[in-house]
C-alpha cells in the first residue's frame, strides 16, 4: 500500500539519531519488539541493531528511513 508521504514529514526524519551500537545483538538471539535491521553482512552470525521497536514494526524509525523511500510527489509512472 502506497502512501501519501508530505515534504514535511521528509525532513522530519532526518532528525532521527543512530540508535547505540551498545543496543546490538545477535539474529539468532533478537526477541519481539527489537529492530531487526542487519548492521554489515547477513551470514550466520549476523547482528541486528536491536532498538526497542514498539509499535511492532520489523525495523526502528532510524532503519526504516533507510530501507523505504518516499515517494516523491509529482512523478507519475
Amino acid at each position: 500500500m502506497n502512501q501519501l508521504v508530505r515534504m514535511s514529514q521528509v525532513g522530519e526524519a532526518d532528525a532521527i539519531a543512530e540508535p547505540s551500537a551498545s543496543l546490538r545483538v545477535p539474529f539468532a538471539q533478537s526477541g519481539a519488539f527489537v529492530c531487526k535491521f542487519i548492521i554489515g553482512e547477513p551470514n550466520d552470525r549476523a547482528v541486528c541493531c536491536g532498538a526497542s521497536v514498539p509499535d511492532g514494526k520489523s525495523w526502528c524509525a532510524y532503519h526504516r528511513r533507510i530501507v523505504f523511500e518516499p515517494a516523491r510527489p509529482g512523478r507519475l509512472r
